[in-house]
């Protein structure tokens, strides 16, 4: 009922990247997105756009709120998005692969079906996934336990390719990312909230930062949680306007 990937029935139609983009066209039907920071962490999301939708707004944000690299491969064709979906077994981007491999820490963005709102937690850093864990659960979120087949445990998996051979991966599904696409819920700001407490808490002696523009204070340490002051939706709705802008 609850396990199922959003990729085709039948298996991908591409194996690789390199057949993906050899019967594509790039900037027609995909696009890819990158924001290089001075972060050890990096949020990538590889099925992203019209592929699962709402899996590019999450890292956006995440990224955004955190200063973390951010990496997405983001469908845009006019039908048909799940033929550019390529197992994460088997992504294979250049560009993703090189920004992966100089992180320590990844966390890797998908989405699943089920109308329920849930997330299922994998990769192989199994410390940081029970700390998501924990935090999610703290902010009212629903954790189930993972099937074995989106449990993203294979060393090939692009989000074990770091410099620490281990990730998250964090399969979301369709009623959660719904939410996060909503512009009267607070779903997407508290999801957000939750992935940067965990991954900030492992963190040591790093500064509180702050947008001076959006007015938005980004959280470095769980320490200064409780005395952040956030303006409207983290500036999160202005991401999401423009992204789902993009995706129109």
């Amino acid at each position: 009922m609850f396990a199922q990937s959003t990729a085709t029935a039948f298996g991908d139609v591409y194996s690789n990247f390199k057949e993906l983009s050899s019967n594509t066209v790039d900037d027609t039907d995909y696009e890819i997105k990158t924001t290089v920071t001075d972060s050890d962490v990096i949020v990538i999301a590889i099925h992203g756009g019209k592929i699962e939708k709402g899996t590019t707004e999450l890292a956006s944000a995440l990224s955004f709120h955190n200063n973390y690299n951010y990496y997405s491969f983001i469908g845009k064709k006019t039908k048909d998005n799940s033929t550019l979906h390529v197992t994460s077994v088997k992504f294979d981007e250049p560009t993703a692969l090189k920004m992966v491999s100089k992180s320590k820490t990844t966390l890797s963005i998908h989405g699943c079906s089920g109308l329920e709102e849930f997330t299922y937690i994998g990769g192989l850093d199994s410390e940081l996934a029970s700390k998501i864990k924990e935090s999610l659960i703290k902010y009212d979120f629903t954790v189930l336990d993972t099937p074995k087949r989106l449990a993203g445990e294979s060393p090939k998996n692009i989000v074990n390719k770091n410099i620490s051979s281990k990730g998250v991966q964090l399969e979301i599904s369709r009623g959660l990312r719904t939410q996060f696409l909503s512009s009267d819920s607070d779903k997407l700001k508290n999801y957000v909230l939750a992935i940067s407490e965990a991954v900030n808490s492992t963190k040591v002696e790093v500064p509180l930062k702050s947008n001076t523009e959006s007015g938005l204070f980004i959280e470095n340490s769980k320490l200064l949680a409780p005395f952040l002051v956030f303006t409207e939706y983290l500036g999160l709705k202005d991401v999401i306007k423009r992204l789902k802008t993009t995706f129109q």
